[in-house]
């Protein structure tokens, strides 16, 4: 499925209260051999998350020296086998920090386009539960119960920007700026 088609389809699953405001925006860029790419999450016009593949290569690569010491540029082989497996370990642990290569970004999206509503919510991709959040399945019975304090940083944020626009006077955080002391 093509790009504006993935992004046509999950804009119009968004609840009426986001429906507009919330953009999902992909762009490739050509030149390098490889494709490389980024995609964006924004909240009336402005970017709220971003998500691509030259981040995800710096911080695989900064863990994998962080978790090993070693540099991939070593001449010696075992060292640079040590660097792998660190890299490898530390790939498996972006998935719940939500740092992810365009590829996975798109494997997200489709995949949540083919989910019920039931099963985003309890993913283990912060990308899909983010988007469950601010689907229009997702009613605001299960927004009122709905605990968000050991979220990724984007369902929190996609979260609260939904109960603003439903109305939804969050504890933590006041309604709007007059309601703050």
């Amino acid at each position: 499925m093509k790009w504006s088609q993935r992004k046509k389809r999950l804009e119009a699953s968004f609840a009426d209260s986001v429906a507009g405001r919330v953009e999902v925006w992909s762009t490739r860029y050509r030149k390098p051999s490889d494709e490389l790419g980024e995609a964006w999450i924004t909240i009336d016009k402005e970017r709220v998350w971003s998500m691509g593949t030259c981040t995800y290569y710096a911080e695989a690569h900064r863990a994998a020296q962080q978790f090993s010491g070693e540099s991939f540029i070593s001449s010696d082989r075992a060292q640079r086998e040590v660097y792998w497996q660190a890299r490898k370990q530390a790939e498996k642990s972006f998935a719940n920090q939500g740092v992810c290569s365009l590829e996975d970004v798109d494997k997200a999206l489709f995949g949540f386009l083919n989910l019920s509503i039931n099963d985003p919510v309890t993913s283990d991709n912060p990308i899909i539960r983010a988007f469950a959040i601010i689907d229009g399945r997702f009613g605001r019975r299960r927004l009122l119960q709905f605990n968000d304090s050991d979220e990724h940083p984007l369902v929190r944020t996609l979260y609260r920007f939904r109960c603003r626009a439903e109305g939804i006077k969050l504890n933590s955080e006041p309604l709007n700026p007059a309601d703050r002391p």
